[in-house]
């Protein structure tokens, strides 16, 4: 069975009920269902700028930028997930582009073509996080920026059980397995991902370090929440969150 962690919902824990199944539909109105403050912080007003989203993901992150007045362009692997965001855009009323590429290899973006990307929960599905943030150093313009949310590592590493925390990996074990093909069980709320059997668990120095060594000028670096996640078992409650980055291409 998936283990939740691997696909969190980047706005804070207070602003979503995991049985509202239409909130997406709501974003347009309040982005702050999609973004947290660190994340609108960095990115500013991105109003008539090329804006990349790596991964569908819940779909949130997409509808609120597009929202904001940004030319959005999603890439994802999965047709069903793009599928499922095309629809919803309809519905609520925003436009924006759509390319099916895989994540790990960005190369049919022609380079310098967006001035903001944006990736949430993506470095666990990459083997290679330095290639990785290379390819998007490449599609971003100069003093384009780069804004990562990831589910902090400091909660990737207990056992998902009751009662106090106990360790289940090491802070620096960077692959981790995850589970076998016939045991997937994505979440309901993306149809179509697949999840492959290893993850990778990328420490904050990782993230650091790969930036640095692509290129990128770190710009800012947050910390996000410390509540509990009504699925987390133990109680992490205290531990940071989300762990969001930006990142400038220098100009």
């Amino acid at each position: 069975m998936m283990d939740r962690r691997d696909w969190i919902p980047v706005a804070p824990a207070w602003e979503r009920d995991p049985e509202d199944k239409d909130i997406w539909r709501r974003v347009v109105r309040m982005p702050s269902l999609a973004l947290n403050r660190a994340e609108q912080e960095f990115l500013g007003n991105i109003a008539g700028k090329q804006v990349c989203v790596l991964s569908v993901g819940d779909g949130m992150a997409p509808l609120a930028l597009a929202t904001l007045g940004g030319r959005v362009t999603v890439v994802d692997s999965t047709a069903t997930t793009l599928d499922v965001l095309v629809v919803r855009t309809q519905v609520v009323g925003v436009d924006m582009e759509y390319a099916q590429i895989e994540l790990s290899d960005l190369s049919p973006i022609p380079a310098e073509r967006f001035q903001i990307v944006y990736a949430a929960q993506t470095a666990g599905l990459m083997s290679d996080l330095l290639g990785f943030y290379s390819h998007i150093f490449r599609i971003l313009a100069p003093g384009g920026r780069f804004i990562i949310n990831e589910y902090h590592p400091f909660r990737r590493i207990w056992k998902a059980a009751p009662g106090p925390a106990r360790l289940a990996h090491s802070y620096f074990e960077r692959r981790r397995e995850h589970c076998e093909p016939e045991d997937q069980d994505p979440d309901p709320a993306s149809p179509g991902i697949a999840f492959s059997r290893y993850r990778f668990h990328w420490t904050v120095s990782d993230y650091c370090s790969a930036l640095i060594d692509s290129g990128f000028r770190i710009v800012g670096l947050e910390e996000v929440g410390d509540t509990r996640q009504a699925w987390e078992l133990p109680n992490l409650g205290g531990l940071p969150e989300q762990l969001v980055v930006a990142a400038d291409k220098p100009a």
